[in-house]
């Protein structure tokens, strides 16, 4: 099983899968945090909007919900 560690900053956190950058979580100041994938993934639509096409960006309401999307999909 691939390892998934994250190399924090005070506002920018890389999610690192076996070693290689996958996403990045940007903590906004008017709060939440923006989860971007820097490969070919894409965020599903979200519940209220199921017609919205995926997104390489979502958007979370804190850091702790992000990291556990993110950890989610990896581990899928």
């Amino acid at each position: 099983m691939a390892q998934i560690t994250w190399n924090d900053a005070p506002s920018v956190y890389t999610a690192l899968y076996d070693g290689t950058p996958v996403c990045t979580l940007k903590v906004k100041d008017i709060g939440g945090v923006a989860a971007s994938w820097l490969d070919d993934r894409l965020w599903p639509p979200p519940a209220h909007m199921p017609k919205a096409p995926p997104q390489p960006t979502r958007f979370f309401a804190n850091l702790a919900e992000a990291k556990a999307a993110v950890e989610g999909v990896l581990n899928a």
